[in-house]
This record gives C-alpha cells, sequence and structure tokens, in this order.
C-alpha cells in the first residue's frame, strides 16, 4: 500500500498546512498571554491570511478557542495566578448560554455588519484594557459586581456573532468590577471561554459549518494553538502586567482599523 500524502490525508498541501498550523500557534500564545482564546487573532488571520469569509472564520474561532483555552487552562494550574473558579463559574453562567443568540443572529445578518461589529468591539475595549486597574482608583473596584454578570449576557451574545470567545472584554471587567489582578483575569478568563467556545461552536456545527474544507483545516489550527497557548500561560509569569495590557490592546486597535478600512473599502 502506498504511503499518504499530506494531500490525501487532510486535503491541504504542505504550504496550507504550516500557514494553518502558524496562525494555530500564534492565536495560541495571544491566548495563554492575555486570556483570550485566540479568536480576536483567528478570525481576522483566516479572513486576511488564508482567504475565508468572516462567518466561516467565526465558526473556525470558536471551535479552536476551546481547545487553545483548554491547553491554556490546564497549563494555568501550575502558575503563580491560577483560575479563580468561583468567578469563572458565575460568569460562565452569564456567558456561555447566550452565545447561542450571537450564533442565531450570526445566520441571517450580512457580513458585512459582523464585521464592523467585530472592529468595534474590540476598538472601544483597547482603552480599558491598556489602563486596566490602574487609575486614580488604583486597584479598587469601580464597577458594580451586578453591573459585570449582565454585561456577561452581552459579551456570550457579541462571542457568538464574532467568534472571539469574550476573554478580550472579560479581562478588563474582570480587573475593574471584580478586583482581580491582570494576570489572575486572565487565568480565570480562558475557563470562561472554553465554556462559551463550547456552547458557541456547538451552535455553529448544528447550524451548518461542515464545509470539507474548512473541517479539514481545523486539525493543524486546533493542535497549532494548543501548543501556543501552553509557551503562552509560561511565557505570562515573568512578565510585568502592565506589558501584557498594553501590548494586546495596541494589537486591538490595529486589528480593529484593519478590519473597518475593509468594510469601507479603504483596504482590501
Amino acid at each position: 500500500m502506498p504511503p499518504v500524502s499530506l494531500v490525501e490525508l487532510f486535503g491541504l498541501d504542505l504550504s496550507h498546512l504550516l500557514l494553518y498550523a502558524a496562525i494555530g500557534v500564534v492565536g495560541g500564545l495571544l491566548s495563554g498571554l492575555i486570556g483570550v482564546g485566540g479568536g480576536v487573532f483567528f478570525v481576522p488571520a483566516l479572513v486576511y491570511g488564508a482567504g475565508w469569509g468572516i462567518k466561516e472564520a467565526v465558526a473556525a474561532s470558536l471551535v479552536i478557542i476551546v481547545f487553545s483555552a483548554l491547553s491554556g487552562t490546564i497549563r494555568n494550574a501550575g502558575s503563580r495566578d491560577p483560575v479563580d473558579w468561583r468567578v469563572a463559574g458565575l460568569l460562565s453562567l452569564a456567558v456561555a448560554p447566550s452565545a447561542l443568540i450571537g450564533v442565531f443572529v450570526s445566520r441571517f445578518s450580512p457580513e458585512e455588519v459582523v464585521e464592523a461589529t467585530f472592529a468595534l468591539i474590540i476598538l472601544a475595549l483597547a482603552l480599558p484594557t491598556a489602563r486596566g486597574g490602574s487609575g486614580p482608583l488604583g486597584g479598587r473596584k469601580k464597577i458594580p459586581r451586578w453591573v459585570v454578570f449582565a454585561a456577561g449576557v452581552l459579551i456570550g451574545a457579541l462571542s457568538g456573532l464574532v467568534g472571539v470567545g469574550g476573554g478580550v472584554m472579560m479581562v478588563p471587567l474582570m480587573v475593574l468590577g471584580l478586583g482581580l489582578s491582570a494576570k489572575k483575569a486572565v487565568s480565570t478568563s480562558l475557563a470562561v471561554v472554553m465554556f462559551t467556545g463550547i456552547v458557541g461552536a456547538s451552535g455553529y456545527v448544528a447550524t451548518g459549518f461542515r464545509d470539507p474544507h474548512e473541517l479539514l483545516s481545523l486539525p493543524p489550527l486546533i493542535l497549532g494553538s494548543m501548543l501556543g497557548a501552553w509557551l503562552g500561560v509560561k511565557a505570562r509569569d515573568p512578565l510585568p502586567d502592565r506589558a501584557i495590557r498594553v501590548g494586546f490592546a495596541g494589537f486591538m486597535v490595529l486589528v480593529s482599523l484593519r478590519t473597518l478600512g475593509g468594510v469601507v473599502g479603504v483596504l482590501p
């Protein structure tokens, strides 16, 4: 029996396998470093780097972040700032089921609406993410706790719509509203992102995410993201909170402007 080629095994040539693996590793690194699941990177990377449609990229992102968040959560168990499971459980009750709202809306929304929503959400959160718990109130809580959990419903719906898992929104909320340190919030966010991704991905699979090319592209993306998340958590411990927050906030602004440029036709 002749050996099976990569093209026969995955339906992809070597260059595509390497591209998807690289996207997975980079998104996973972001996941482990800043607790976002990696969706804020996976969606634009699949759209602009691999030529996917925005809705297919959102669906794939939710599938991938389940595994990247799981890898990061397992690695967090041995970190200096492990998951606060009490906060993770409570937030998951608000965020995860609400992802199905976003999945439903996505099925009937034009792609431009999904892209613009994605861009505006992460742009609005860039400054709060950079500031974290700093400012005139220091590390004290600034947002009432009930507002944090009410916002969880909106976060879940937006996560299902734009495929970002919700970590990009939950980290600043946990810092500003629940008094967690940035690193503790990152660890806890990954656990919530994992549960949200499971619910959101299930919704997309149930409603039509079955394109053979997209499904065959998932293994290298998933494996790369799991490796990247593991390395990201390990790299996060010695880094200062502020460096993590400011660096990620800058990335959020760049992605948002690039996406908005595509929506209005300024960029391809």
